[in-house]
């Protein structure tokens, strides 16, 4: 929900002094020789007119030191490869391309892994990667990571508001969170031999490897980049397995098999989260998958939510347009005549939704008077001198989210239920070779293998070919 305006006025220094007051961790990075991380814009040669896209330049190697009030709670040291230190460059696309040149979003690493975030537990939490987004100015990103808890996400990132100084430079307010990253102590969990992380990613063709899938083979908008394993680590034969077990996956949504695939639970989980926010970015919006080992029993899951930037867009009472879009499977699973999909998306909206509208108006209330909302509000003031802008305190913000949730959630109910979870054909032709797995005939005898017609397997009737 952009909640700002550009004023008049010019921009003005902001003095170390005030950044410490305000109240909020500082977050001092020092890079060596002065050197600013830098981008530029580039062009998508697949949509040419398409101007928004942006890339860094450089990556620039830096000390961080992390302080609140007068006490010094981190410090990197210098930076040395491999020892101490960080790097930092910047990170994003269309944010990046609306920031000032220093004010950028950006993505930093640390040469030897910690928790930034100062949790007490750094062997648990320690990572080497972590971003610095410019999202706490508004409450967009904070809602939305308290929804992806409360709806149950297998993993949430964690955030500190913070101010960011450069080179002693005040750049302003930001959201220092941790990144999508294989860690199964802390982060997502995956087996590291044969587990992967892969994103939808409409920047696809900014990086070193991608991979194309059946469902977007006709399409340029879209290929999958990976996570987990990194690029420099994927191999040929990597990349054909995933691209193969995305493949298969795909197929089955279209005919209907696809419970062999897809955790439903999971998918229904991180559409209906967005339908709550009412996203209105179906393109962006980051999709990300993860499968947690290459047998057979471990099912395609969506683990987290990333990227609030048009929460609270869509008309109230509207699904968010990844509901509808062509472009995602959710459509194809609400039409599919296997309704296995549509009952665990309202099932879990009839599980929650009397206590997480409660929560979560209740949170964002709560936040809104909290010591932390003080120190973020005079940040934001110290954010509108440096750069002459106009955000709103949190309060108001607050408000202008409430209000839309408590119109959008009643009228999001009536909706769901009208959705249809009513199969016309619980039939589903399935292979053998998924039939094998404890499936047993009509009246209750264990089929032997390659045994062919009706057969029961978890509850339901299938037919074998």
């Amino acid at each position: 929900m952009a909640m700002f305006q550009l004023v008049t006025w010019a921009q003005q220094a902001v003095s170390l002094d005030e950044v410490r007051q305000a109240g909020l961790h500082v977050i001092h990075i020092t890079t060596v020789n002065g050197e600013e991380p830098q981008g530029k814009i580039i062009a998508n040669p697949y949509a040419p007119t398409e101007t928004f896209n942006y890339t860094y330049t450089n990556k620039v190697p830096c000390r961080i030191v992390i302080t609140m009030g007068g006490d010094s709670l981190y410090d990197s040291g210098d930076y040395e490869e491999d020892a101490g230190g960080a790097t930092i460059r910047i990170n994003g696309n269309t944010t990046a391309y609306y920031s000032e040149p220093l004010n950028m979003p950006y993505k930093l690493k640390l040469e030897k892994s910690r928790d930034l975030l100062l949790r007490g537990d750094d062997q648990l939490y320690a990572d080497k990667h972590w971003r610095l987004l410019k999202d706490a100015m508004s409450l967009n990103t904070i809602t939305g990571l308290h929804l992806s808890r409360l709806i149950g996400m297998e993993w949430t990132a964690a955030y500190m508001p913070c101010n960011v100084v450069i080179n002693g430079d005040y750049r302003g307010c930001y959201l220092l969170m941790e990144t999508v990253r294989r860690n199964n102590r802390c982060r997502i969990s995956t087996d590291k031999q044969t587990g992967f992380i892969v994103e939808r990613d409409p920047y696809w063709w900014k990086e070193e490897k991608y991979f194309a899938t059946s469902w977007y083979e006709q399409a340029i908008s879209y290929r999958w980049t990976w996570k987990y394993p990194s690029e420099e680590d994927v191999t040929e034969e990597t990349e054909l397995a995933v691209s193969d077990c995305i493949n298969s996956a795909e197929k089955a949504i279209k005919d209907g098999s696809y419970t062999e695939h897809l955790d439903t639970a999971s998918f229904a989980r991180w559409l209906l989260a967005h339908d709550i926010l009412g996203t209105r970015d179906s393109g962006g919006s980051n999709m990300f998958i993860k499968k947690y080992d290459d047998t057979a029993s471990s099912l395609l899951q969506m683990p987290c939510l990333w990227d609030f930037d048009s929460s609270f867009e869509m008309a109230a009472g509207s699904y968010s347009r990844l509901h509808t879009s062509a472009n995602a499977y959710f459509s194809t699973l609400f039409q599919s005549n296997n309704k296995a999909f549509a009952r665990a998306y309202v099932r879990l909206w009839n599980d929650i939704k009397d206590r997480l509208c409660t929560q979560l108006l209740s949170f964002i209330d709560n936040y809104s008077h909290s010591e932390e909302a003080m120190a973020l509000d005079a940040s934001r003031r110290l954010y509108n001198k440096r750069w002459a802008v106009a955000y709103p305190t949190v309060a108001s913000d607050a408000h202008s989210v409430t209000a839309w949730l408590q119109s959008h959630l009643s009228l999001l109910d009536a909706a769901i239920q009208q959705i249809d979870t009513i199969s016309t054909n619980e039939v589903i032709p399935i292979p053998v070779r998924n039939a094998e797995k404890q499936c047993y005939d009509l009246v209750g005898r264990r089929l032997t293998k390659g045994r062919q017609g009706l057969c029961i397997q978890k509850g339901k009737i299938y037919f074998v070919k």
